[in-house]
């Protein structure tokens, strides 16, 4: 029993010996492996004029934003003994933000249309149904015809409004040319006059014989408030229509940067002299990824290098290049 317990001790400062030599080895050997400054400026040269070629192939160095500045840009960074970390940011994340806008837009537009506060007072029941006496009936009765021309006006308000915004978001997805929205602006423009006459007919009306129930009055505000109201749906379906097809070409240019990207990485891969094929490229296209939970998230490929190599002689394809995707 003895014997046995002491070769079981004997045993376990082996195993412990073995681990603390493994340890001191691994040590040793990235100790060893620490590249040199001459490795890393070799790669870093090497990885400048892949990140250069990779620009030009996806027309990032063409001018053209403001004060003619590059459109897009691309930063990278060596990480010995993996591959490298590239991150491109292009004009489609800011295209991808006009589509975020609208939605955002017309989110606002939705809680700016609910049931406006004067709503119930304007429903509420007619003064001659009122127990009061005749003063505070007449005063009731102003107090509700001035009511009812708040509301009036906020409801016609609020559609000229919406359908303003919508025209602002169709023009921005092009959705609409600049002909038909200059068309728009100025139909909404002679709404708004027609709206302020509407508004000081009805003051003048309820000043002089303090009523405002008017029926030819009533038919003349009426047709503004609902083409108004018409206007401001139509214009806001045309949105959700444009907002759809502009998401599907958004979608279809991407897939095409993608394309150029593969194809782009492909040729200039051989660059990467002293990449070995081990090692990968994590490139993150910034502001491009999947809509989910995290808005405008990321879109991550990474890719290998010896998948990039096989690609460069010809031995498959760019499209059939093997790699990890996703949105992040």
């Amino acid at each position: 029993m003895f014997g046995s317990t002491h070769t079981v001790r004997q045993g376990s400062r082996l195993l412990a010996s073995s681990v603390v030599s493994l340890v001191f080895s691994l040590i040793a050997g990235v100790a060893i492996a620490q590249p040199s400054a001459d490795a890393l400026e070799r790669s870093r040269q090497e990885l400048s004029v892949f990140s250069d070629l990779l620009s030009a192939g996806l027309d990032l160095d063409e001018p053209g934003g403001l004060f003619g500045m590059n459109v897009g840009s691309i930063q990278s960074r060596y990480l010995f003994g993996q591959g490298a970390y590239l991150e491109i940011r292009s004009p489609l994340a800011n295209r991808r933000q006009r589509l975020s806008l609208a939605a955002l837009g017309s989110t606002l537009r939705d809680l700016q249309s609910s049931q406006n506060p004067f709503a119930r007072f304007s429903a509420a029941q007619a003064p001659q149904a009122l127990s009061a006496d005749a003063v505070d009936s007449e005063l009731v009765a102003s107090l509700s015809s001035r009511i009812q021309d708040v509301d009036y006006e906020l409801i016609v308000s609020s559609a000229l409004r919406q359908a303003s915004e919508a025209a602002d978001a169709l023009r921005s997805l092009e959705g609409i040319d600049e002909a038909t929205y200059a068309d728009i602006r100025g139909e909404l423009a002679t709404l708004r006059q027609e709206l302020q006459a509407n508004l000081a007919t009805m003051s003048a009306m309820l000043d002089s014989d303090g009523s405002s129930a008017d029926e030819s009055l009533s038919a003349r505000i009426a047709p503004l408030r609902e083409l108004a109201q018409r206007r401001a749906v139509e214009l806001g379906a045309q949105l959700e229509r444009a907002q759809s097809d502009y998401e599907q070409r958004w979608y279809a240019e991407r897939d095409l940067f993608e394309e150029a990207l593969y194809a782009s990485a492909c040729k200039a891969s051989e660059q990467l002299l002293s990449f070995a094929d081990s090692e990968s490229l994590a490139i993150i296209l910034a502001g491009l990824g999947d809509e989910g939970v995290r808005l405008r998230p990321d879109r991550v490929h990474i890719l290998s290098i010896g998948e990039l190599r096989h690609c460069a002689t010809g031995a498959i394809d760019s499209a059939e290049i093997d790699a990890v995707v996703y949105s992040y």
